[in-house]
Protein backbone atom coordinates (compact mmCIF):
# COMPACT_ATOMS: atom_id res chain seq x y z
CA UNK A 1 0.00 0.00 0.00
CA UNK A 2 1.32 3.57 -0.82
CA UNK A 3 0.03 6.26 0.88
CA UNK A 4 -1.24 9.11 -1.73
CA UNK A 5 -1.63 13.08 -1.60
CA UNK A 6 -4.30 14.50 -4.18
CA UNK A 7 -3.44 18.10 -5.53
CA UNK A 8 -6.66 20.34 -5.43
CA UNK A 9 -7.51 23.73 -6.04
CA UNK A 10 -8.69 26.70 -8.33
CA UNK A 11 -7.50 26.48 -12.15
CA UNK A 12 -4.24 27.70 -12.54
CA UNK A 13 -3.44 27.97 -8.59
CA UNK A 14 -0.17 26.63 -9.57
CA UNK A 15 -0.66 22.93 -8.73
CA UNK A 16 0.77 21.28 -12.60
CA UNK A 17 3.63 23.52 -11.58
CA UNK A 18 3.28 22.33 -8.18
CA UNK A 19 3.69 18.38 -9.08
CA UNK A 20 6.24 19.15 -11.61
CA UNK A 21 8.00 20.39 -8.58
CA UNK A 22 7.83 17.34 -6.22
CA UNK A 23 7.66 15.14 -8.60
CA UNK A 24 10.28 16.28 -11.27
CA UNK A 25 8.18 15.44 -14.26
CA UNK A 26 7.00 17.78 -16.94
CA UNK A 27 3.95 18.55 -17.36
CA UNK A 28 2.25 21.40 -19.46
CA UNK A 29 1.70 24.63 -16.56
CA UNK A 30 0.55 26.65 -19.42
CA UNK A 31 -1.61 29.61 -17.77
CA UNK A 32 -4.72 28.07 -19.69
CA UNK A 33 -7.94 26.85 -17.33
CA UNK A 34 -7.93 23.01 -17.92
CA UNK A 35 -4.48 22.68 -19.15
CA UNK A 36 -4.51 19.25 -17.09
CA UNK A 37 -7.01 17.27 -18.79
CA UNK A 38 -5.89 13.09 -17.47
CA UNK A 39 -4.91 12.98 -13.71
CA UNK A 40 -1.30 13.44 -13.48
CA UNK A 41 0.09 10.36 -11.01
CA UNK A 42 3.71 10.35 -10.26
CA UNK A 43 5.21 7.92 -6.95
CA UNK A 44 7.51 10.45 -5.33
CA UNK A 45 10.84 8.62 -3.13
CA UNK A 46 11.40 10.91 0.43
CA UNK A 47 15.08 11.22 1.29
CA UNK A 48 15.98 9.66 4.46
CA UNK A 49 19.51 9.95 5.74
CA UNK A 50 18.60 7.10 8.41
CA UNK A 51 18.26 4.71 4.97
CA UNK A 52 21.64 6.30 3.57
CA UNK A 53 23.05 5.76 6.82
CA UNK A 54 21.88 1.97 7.18
CA UNK A 55 22.63 1.42 3.29
CA UNK A 56 26.69 2.30 4.16
CA UNK A 57 26.57 0.43 7.09
CA UNK A 58 25.42 -2.88 5.44
CA UNK A 59 27.12 -1.67 2.02
CA UNK A 60 23.64 -2.43 0.35
CA UNK A 61 23.72 -2.25 -3.22
CA UNK A 62 20.11 -1.65 -3.84
CA UNK A 63 18.77 1.45 -1.78
CA UNK A 64 14.59 1.98 -1.98
CA UNK A 65 13.33 5.20 -0.42
CA UNK A 66 9.79 5.33 1.05
CA UNK A 67 7.48 6.87 -1.32
CA UNK A 68 4.55 9.10 -1.14
CA UNK A 69 1.55 9.14 -4.03
CA UNK A 70 1.02 12.32 -6.10
CA UNK A 71 -2.24 12.88 -8.17
CA UNK A 72 -2.94 16.36 -9.53
CA UNK A 73 -6.37 16.44 -11.43
CA UNK A 74 -8.21 19.33 -13.44
CA UNK A 75 -8.89 22.49 -11.43
CA UNK A 76 -12.23 23.01 -9.69
CA UNK A 77 -14.46 25.63 -10.75
CA UNK A 78 -18.00 27.35 -8.95
CA UNK A 79 -20.45 24.27 -10.19
CA UNK A 80 -18.03 21.27 -9.94
CA UNK A 81 -19.81 19.44 -7.21
CA UNK A 82 -22.88 19.51 -10.22
CA UNK A 83 -20.52 18.79 -13.07
CA UNK A 84 -19.43 22.35 -14.49
CA UNK A 85 -15.73 22.06 -15.66
CA UNK A 86 -14.45 18.84 -15.50
CA UNK A 87 -15.47 18.60 -12.13
CA UNK A 88 -17.22 15.31 -10.92
CA UNK A 89 -15.10 13.23 -13.15
CA UNK A 90 -12.10 14.16 -11.20
CA UNK A 91 -13.64 14.74 -7.24
CA UNK A 92 -14.04 10.96 -7.60
CA UNK A 93 -10.25 10.28 -8.31
CA UNK A 94 -9.36 12.75 -5.20
CA UNK A 95 -11.79 10.37 -3.00
CA UNK A 96 -9.15 7.45 -3.25
CA UNK A 97 -5.74 9.67 -1.80
CA UNK A 98 -5.13 10.19 1.96
CA UNK A 99 -4.99 13.89 2.14
CA UNK A 100 -5.52 16.77 0.13
CA UNK A 101 -2.57 19.74 -1.01
CA UNK A 102 -5.00 22.66 -1.03
CA UNK A 103 -3.29 25.15 -3.79
CA UNK A 104 -4.23 28.81 -3.30
CA UNK A 105 -2.69 31.01 -5.96
CA UNK A 106 -1.11 34.52 -4.38
CA UNK A 107 -0.94 36.03 -7.45
CA UNK A 108 -3.69 38.15 -9.39
CA UNK A 109 -5.60 35.53 -11.68
CA UNK A 110 -8.20 36.48 -13.73
CA UNK A 111 -10.31 32.94 -12.80
CA UNK A 112 -13.76 34.43 -11.88
CA UNK A 113 -13.32 33.67 -8.22
CA UNK A 114 -11.57 37.53 -6.91
CA UNK A 115 -8.27 38.36 -6.40
CA UNK A 116 -8.71 37.18 -2.24
CA UNK A 117 -6.89 34.11 -1.73
CA UNK A 118 -9.33 33.50 1.49
CA UNK A 119 -11.76 33.56 -1.30
CA UNK A 120 -10.37 31.73 -3.58
CA UNK A 121 -9.86 28.62 -0.92
CA UNK A 122 -13.75 29.05 0.13
CA UNK A 123 -14.89 28.03 -3.45
CA UNK A 124 -12.45 25.19 -3.72
CA UNK A 125 -13.70 24.12 -0.29
CA UNK A 126 -17.51 24.22 -0.91
CA UNK A 127 -17.34 22.46 -3.71
CA UNK A 128 -16.14 19.53 -1.51
CA UNK A 129 -18.67 20.09 0.60
CA UNK A 130 -21.50 20.18 -1.95
CA UNK A 131 -19.45 16.68 -3.39
CA UNK A 132 -19.97 15.37 0.41
CA UNK A 133 -23.49 16.32 0.76
CA UNK A 134 -24.53 14.49 -2.49
CA UNK A 135 -22.77 11.39 -0.77
CA UNK A 136 -24.67 11.55 2.47
CA UNK A 137 -28.00 11.84 0.61
CA UNK A 138 -26.72 8.47 -2.02
CA UNK A 139 -25.73 6.68 1.22
CA UNK A 140 -29.03 7.56 3.87
CA UNK A 141 -31.52 6.47 0.90
CA UNK A 142 -29.50 3.21 1.05
CA UNK A 143 -29.82 2.95 4.46
CA UNK A 144 -33.35 3.75 4.67
CA UNK A 145 -33.85 0.39 3.02
CA UNK A 146 -32.30 -1.64 5.60
CA UNK A 147 -34.04 0.10 8.68
CA UNK A 148 -37.25 -0.90 7.12
CA UNK A 149 -36.20 -3.98 7.95
CA UNK A 150 -35.62 -3.23 11.60
CA UNK A 151 -31.66 -3.17 11.50
CA UNK A 152 -30.38 -1.13 14.74
CA UNK A 153 -26.95 -0.54 13.16
CA UNK A 154 -28.47 0.95 10.16
CA UNK A 155 -30.83 3.12 12.51
CA UNK A 156 -27.43 4.03 14.19
CA UNK A 157 -26.04 5.15 11.24
CA UNK A 158 -28.78 7.37 10.46
CA UNK A 159 -28.59 9.01 13.22
CA UNK A 160 -24.84 9.58 12.30
CA UNK A 161 -25.40 10.62 8.71
CA UNK A 162 -27.85 13.30 10.58
CA UNK A 163 -25.25 14.95 12.47
CA UNK A 164 -22.75 14.67 9.83
CA UNK A 165 -25.37 16.43 6.95
CA UNK A 166 -25.63 19.24 9.74
CA UNK A 167 -22.18 19.64 10.02
CA UNK A 168 -21.83 19.85 6.23
CA UNK A 169 -24.55 22.47 5.84
CA UNK A 170 -23.09 24.51 8.45
CA UNK A 171 -20.05 24.61 5.89
CA UNK A 172 -17.87 22.66 8.19
CA UNK A 173 -15.48 19.59 6.96
CA UNK A 174 -16.41 16.69 7.98
CA UNK A 175 -12.75 15.93 9.70
CA UNK A 176 -13.65 18.24 12.21
CA UNK A 177 -17.24 16.28 13.17
CA UNK A 178 -16.72 14.60 16.98
CA UNK A 179 -17.35 11.24 16.19
CA UNK A 180 -18.50 8.84 18.70
CA UNK A 181 -18.11 4.85 19.29
CA UNK A 182 -19.01 2.96 16.06
CA UNK A 183 -18.72 6.21 14.20
CA UNK A 184 -15.59 6.21 12.58
CA UNK A 185 -16.86 2.70 10.71
CA UNK A 186 -19.61 4.53 9.50
CA UNK A 187 -17.46 7.88 8.12
CA UNK A 188 -14.83 5.61 6.38
CA UNK A 189 -16.86 3.78 4.26
CA UNK A 190 -18.16 7.28 2.37
CA UNK A 191 -15.29 7.93 0.76
CA UNK A 192 -15.88 11.66 2.08
CA UNK A 193 -13.56 14.69 0.07
CA UNK A 194 -14.09 16.82 3.61
CA UNK A 195 -12.78 14.29 5.65
CA UNK A 196 -9.22 13.84 4.75
CA UNK A 197 -6.74 15.73 6.30
CA UNK A 198 -5.76 18.89 4.32
CA UNK A 199 -2.44 21.03 3.94
CA UNK A 200 -3.28 24.53 2.41
CA UNK A 201 -0.01 25.69 0.11
CA UNK A 202 -0.41 29.37 -0.39
CA UNK A 203 1.63 29.75 -3.81
CA UNK A 204 3.16 33.47 -3.88
CA UNK A 205 4.45 35.32 -7.31
CA UNK A 206 8.00 34.25 -8.06
CA UNK A 207 8.90 38.11 -8.27
CA UNK A 208 7.09 40.90 -6.19
CA UNK A 209 3.60 40.41 -4.64
CA UNK A 210 3.23 39.19 -0.57
CA UNK A 211 5.40 36.82 0.50
CA UNK A 212 3.34 35.63 3.61
CA UNK A 213 -0.04 34.69 3.39
CA UNK A 214 -2.79 37.04 4.11
CA UNK A 215 -4.17 36.85 7.69
CA UNK A 216 -7.80 35.74 6.19
CA UNK A 217 -6.45 32.65 4.41
CA UNK A 218 -3.89 32.09 7.69
CA UNK A 219 -7.44 32.06 9.95
CA UNK A 220 -9.13 29.72 7.62
CA UNK A 221 -6.57 27.10 7.85
CA UNK A 222 -6.33 27.78 11.86
CA UNK A 223 -9.86 27.39 12.31
CA UNK A 224 -10.18 23.98 10.21
CA UNK A 225 -6.69 22.88 12.31
CA UNK A 226 -5.10 22.51 8.93
CA UNK A 227 -1.52 23.37 8.71
CA UNK A 228 -0.22 26.50 5.89
CA UNK A 229 2.79 26.34 3.70
CA UNK A 230 3.76 29.35 1.69
CA UNK A 231 6.13 28.63 -1.44
CA UNK A 232 6.67 29.59 -4.61
CA UNK A 233 5.63 26.62 -6.94
CA UNK A 234 7.03 27.97 -10.17
CA UNK A 235 10.38 28.60 -8.12
CA UNK A 236 10.37 25.45 -6.27
CA UNK A 237 9.80 23.51 -10.22
CA UNK A 238 12.86 25.76 -11.46
CA UNK A 239 15.36 24.57 -8.78
CA UNK A 240 14.43 20.68 -9.40
CA UNK A 241 15.10 20.93 -13.03
CA UNK A 242 18.67 22.20 -12.16
CA UNK A 243 22.19 20.04 -11.80
CA UNK A 244 22.77 19.25 -7.69
CA UNK A 245 26.14 21.60 -7.78
CA UNK A 246 24.35 24.46 -9.10
CA UNK A 247 20.73 24.13 -7.06
CA UNK A 248 22.97 25.79 -4.04
CA UNK A 249 23.68 29.01 -5.74
CA UNK A 250 20.25 29.28 -6.58
CA UNK A 251 18.47 28.49 -3.56
CA UNK A 252 20.73 31.23 -1.86
CA UNK A 253 20.33 33.30 -4.72
CA UNK A 254 16.73 33.39 -3.34
CA UNK A 255 17.28 33.40 0.49
CA UNK A 256 16.64 29.77 0.82
CA UNK A 257 18.82 27.68 2.69
CA UNK A 258 16.91 24.26 0.84
CA UNK A 259 14.23 23.37 -1.50
CA UNK A 260 10.96 23.73 0.60
CA UNK A 261 9.35 21.00 -1.70
CA UNK A 262 11.67 18.80 1.12
CA UNK A 263 9.23 20.78 3.56
CA UNK A 264 6.33 20.05 2.13
CA UNK A 265 6.80 16.41 2.07
CA UNK A 266 7.81 16.18 5.40
CA UNK A 267 4.70 17.80 6.56
CA UNK A 268 2.65 15.33 4.27
CA UNK A 269 4.39 12.83 6.29
CA UNK A 270 3.11 13.79 10.03
CA UNK A 271 0.07 14.87 8.34
CA UNK A 272 -0.52 10.93 7.58
CA UNK A 273 0.81 10.15 10.90
CA UNK A 274 3.13 7.72 9.45
CA UNK A 275 6.57 6.09 10.49
CA UNK A 276 9.44 4.42 9.32
CA UNK A 277 11.36 1.32 9.77
CA UNK A 278 13.82 -0.30 7.96
CA UNK A 279 14.80 -4.14 6.44
CA UNK A 280 18.22 -4.99 5.58
CA UNK A 281 18.38 -8.07 3.37
CA UNK A 282 20.52 -9.45 1.07
CA UNK A 283 21.82 -6.88 -0.71
CA UNK A 284 18.89 -4.19 -0.41
CA UNK A 285 18.06 -1.77 2.30
CA UNK A 286 15.12 -0.61 2.54
CA UNK A 287 12.50 2.29 4.00
CA UNK A 288 8.51 1.26 4.86
CA UNK A 289 6.05 3.85 5.86
CA UNK A 290 3.03 2.68 8.17
CA UNK A 291 1.01 3.38 9.97
CA UNK A 292 1.95 4.45 14.10
CA UNK A 293 0.77 2.05 15.82
CA UNK A 294 1.19 -1.23 13.57
CA UNK A 295 2.36 -4.43 15.22
CA UNK A 296 5.77 -6.48 13.92
CA UNK A 297 3.06 -8.98 12.37
CA UNK A 298 1.37 -6.61 9.91
CA UNK A 299 4.86 -4.93 9.13
CA UNK A 300 5.50 -8.22 7.90
CA UNK A 301 2.91 -8.22 6.06
CA UNK A 302 3.83 -5.18 4.65
CA UNK A 303 7.03 -6.84 3.76
CA UNK A 304 5.54 -9.74 1.79
CA UNK A 305 2.54 -11.97 2.59
CA UNK A 306 4.46 -14.90 2.76
CA UNK A 307 6.61 -13.33 5.41
CA UNK A 308 3.52 -12.45 7.20
CA UNK A 309 1.87 -15.71 7.16
CA UNK A 310 5.05 -17.42 8.27
CA UNK A 311 5.71 -14.99 11.06
CA UNK A 312 7.49 -16.43 14.09
CA UNK A 313 9.07 -13.44 15.76
CA UNK A 314 11.45 -10.28 14.87
CA UNK A 315 14.81 -8.87 16.02
CA UNK A 316 14.50 -5.58 16.69
CA UNK A 317 17.24 -2.47 17.12
CA UNK A 318 16.96 1.19 16.62
CA UNK A 319 18.45 2.40 13.20
CA UNK A 320 20.76 4.23 15.69
CA UNK A 321 21.89 1.49 18.31
CA UNK A 322 22.43 -0.56 14.68
CA UNK A 323 25.02 2.53 13.26
CA UNK A 324 26.80 2.98 16.89
CA UNK A 325 27.33 -0.70 17.05
CA UNK A 326 29.00 -1.03 13.78
CA UNK A 327 26.73 -4.10 12.50
CA UNK A 328 23.92 -6.80 13.08
CA UNK A 329 26.85 -9.19 14.93
CA UNK A 330 28.01 -6.35 17.25
CA UNK A 331 25.17 -5.23 17.88
CA UNK A 332 23.97 -8.66 19.07
CA UNK A 333 27.12 -9.48 21.33
CA UNK A 334 26.40 -5.73 22.76
CA UNK A 335 22.68 -7.02 24.08
CA UNK A 336 21.26 -3.89 21.66
CA UNK A 337 19.45 -6.53 19.99
CA UNK A 338 16.02 -7.80 21.26
CA UNK A 339 13.72 -10.11 20.23
CA UNK A 340 9.62 -8.97 20.46
CA UNK A 341 6.85 -11.36 19.27
CA UNK A 342 3.74 -10.54 16.50
CA UNK A 343 1.96 -7.62 18.73
CA UNK A 344 4.81 -5.19 19.45
CA UNK A 345 3.66 -2.34 18.32
CA UNK A 346 6.54 -0.99 15.81
CA UNK A 347 8.51 1.98 16.81
CA UNK A 348 9.78 5.05 14.19
CA UNK A 349 13.01 4.35 13.12
CA UNK A 350 13.05 0.43 14.16
CA UNK A 351 14.87 -1.99 11.77
CA UNK A 352 13.40 -5.59 12.05
CA UNK A 353 14.81 -8.83 11.07
CA UNK A 354 11.93 -11.07 10.80
CA UNK A 355 11.67 -14.45 10.92
CA UNK A 356 9.20 -16.62 9.24
CA UNK A 357 8.40 -20.01 8.33
CA UNK A 358 8.52 -20.50 4.50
Amino acid sequence: MSWSCGIVGLPNAGKSTLFKALTAIDVPIDSYPFTTIEPNVAVVPLEDPRLKALAELCSSKKVTPPIIRIVDVAGLVKGASRGEGLGNRFLGELRNVDLLLHVVAGYERFDGAGNDPAERAAVVNLELILADLDAVARRRKKIHLQQKSGSKEAAAELLFLDRLEEQLQRGAPARLLPLETGEEEFLSQLFLLTSKKMLYIFNRAENGGPVEPPEELVKLARDERSPLISLCARLEAEIGELPDDEKGLFLKEYGLKESQVKELLQECYHLLDLITFYTVKGEEARAWFIPRGTTALEAAFKVHTDIGRGFINAEVISWDLLIEAGGLTAAREQGAVRTEGRDYPVVDGDVLYIRFRD
